[in-house]
C-alpha cells in the first residue's frame, strides 16, 4: 500500500507553542520598525507591537484552519489549474481576514490616540509578516508532498512494471530466442530486436501520465510480434486503429495485460490456428480473441486487477467475457 504522509499542523499538534510564536513574529519586527521609523516613547512602541501581534495570529490561525479548504480541489484538475484555484480561494481568505483584523483592532485596541495612518501601517506590517509565515509553510508542505509523490511514483513504477509483464511472457520470450539461435540466427536477432523495442516502450511508459492509442498500439504490436515467432502461422492478429483515433490520449500499459491474458489463458491451450483482434472505437478498446477462454472460477490476475482498478479510478471501466475483453475510459 502506498500512503503520503499527512504532517499535523502546528496549530493543532503544539497550539500554544505555535501562539508564542505567531505572537512574536508579529510584535517583534512591528515594535522594531515603528521605533526606528517613528519614535515617540515607548507607548507607541508596545501598542502597535500588539497591533502586529493580533493581526499576525488571526492571519496565521485563519490559514492553519483553513489550510485544508486552501488544498482541496477536484483530483481530476491538473496541476496548474489546482494551484490557480488555491492562489484564489487564498486571495478571497486573504481579504476576509485583513477586514476582520481592522474591525475587530477597532474594537479591542480602541484606537483614538494614535494617528490611523499608523494603524493601518502597522496591521499591515502584520499581515506581511503573517503572509511570510504562510508562503514559507505552503512551501514546505508543497516541497514535502512532492517528494511523497516521488516515492510513491517509484513504488507505483515497480508495481506496474511487474504487473504489466508476466514473468511467463519474458521466460517464454528468453526461451524462443535461445533455441532460435542455433537453428535462426537472424529469427533470433529479430526476436531480440522485439523483446528490446517491448521493454524500451514499458520503461518509457512508466515515466509518462498518458500516450496515444498509437503508441499502446505499437506496445501490444511488438509483444504479439515476438509471440508470433513461438505460435509461427498459427497465430492470426488483427489490429484495427483508425487515423482519427491514433493521436487520442489514453493511459499507458492498458492494452498489454489484456493481450497478454488472451495468449496465455486463450491460446497456449488450445490447437490449431488462433486468431487475436484488438479493435479501437471511440473511448473503448475491444480485445477478442477465439481461444478456449479463461475459467470463470479463476482468481483474478495481478496484471487484469491492476487495468480495471485503474479505469475505474479515473471513470472508466474493464468488463467482458472469458473469450473477449472492453477497456473504456472518459
Amino acid at each position: 500500500m502506498i500512503m503520503l504522509s499527512s504532517p499535523v499542523r502546528p496549530f493543532q499538534g503544539a497550539p500554544f507553542r505555535w501562539l508564542l510564536k505567531a505572537i512574536a513574529l508579529g510584535a517583534l519586527p512591528t515594535a522594531l520598525i515603528v521605533w526606528i521609523v517613528w519614535p515617540g516613547g515607548l507607548l507607541p512602541v508596545i501598542i502597535n507591537a500588539l497591533i502586529g501581534a493580533f493581526c499576525a495570529v488571526i492571519i496565521w490561525g485563519g490559514y492553519e484552519l483553513a489550510s485544508p479548504w486552501l488544498m482541496d480541489h477536484p483530483r481530476r484538475l491538473p496541476p496548474d489549474r489546482a494551484a490557480l484555484l488555491s492562489l484564489g480561494k487564498w486571495i478571497v481568505l486573504y481579504v476576509g481576514l485583513v477586514a476582520l483584523c481592522l474591525s475587530l483592532g477597532n474594537l479591542v485596541f480602541r484606537i483614538n490616540l494614535l494617528n490611523p495612518f499608523t494603524v493601518l501601517f502597522t496591521g499591515l506590517i502584520g499581515l506581511l509578516l503573517s503572509s511570510l509565515v504562510v508562503s514559507v509553510r505552503t512551501t514546505s508542505s508543497l516541497v514535502a508532498t512532492a517528494r511523497d509523490l516521488e516515492q510513491a511514483r517509484g513504488q507505483a513504477n515497480l508495481i506496474a512494471l511487474k504487473a504489466q509483464l508476466s514473468p511467463h511472457t519474458l521466460f517464454n520470450a528468453l526461451n524462443t530466442i535461445a533455441a532460435l539461435i542455433p537453428e535462426d540466427p537472424a529469427g533470433a536477432e529479430r526476436a531480440v530486436e522485439h523483446l528490446s523495442s517491448l521493454l524500451r516502450r514499458i520503461l518509457q511508459a512508466l515515466e509518462l501520465e498518458s500516450w496515444t492509442l498509437q503508441e499502446e498500439f505499437q506496445l501490444v504490436r511488438d509483444l504479439l510480434e515476438l509471440e508470433r515467432i513461438r505460435f509461427g502461422d498459427r497465430l492470426e492478429v488483427e489490429l484495427e486503429l483508425s487515423p482519427a483515433l491514433a493521436h487520442r490520449p489514453i493511459p499507458p500499459l492498458m492494452l498489454l495485460p489484456l493481450a497478454e491474458n488472451a495468449l496465455k489463458h486463450g491460446f497456449r491451450p488450445k490447437v490449431g490456428a488462433c486468431h487475436l483482434s484488438l479493435r479501437a472505437s471511440g473511448c473503448c478498446v475491444t480485445v477478442t480473441d477465439d481461444g478456449v477462454g479463461r475459467d470463470p472460477a479463476a482468481p483474478e490476475g495481478v496484471g487484469l486487477r491492476t487495468v480495471r482498478e485503474r479505469l475505474e479510478a479515473m471513470g472508466g471501466a474493464c468488463a467482458g467475457p472469458p473469450q473477449r475483453a472492453a477497456a473504456s475510459w472518459r
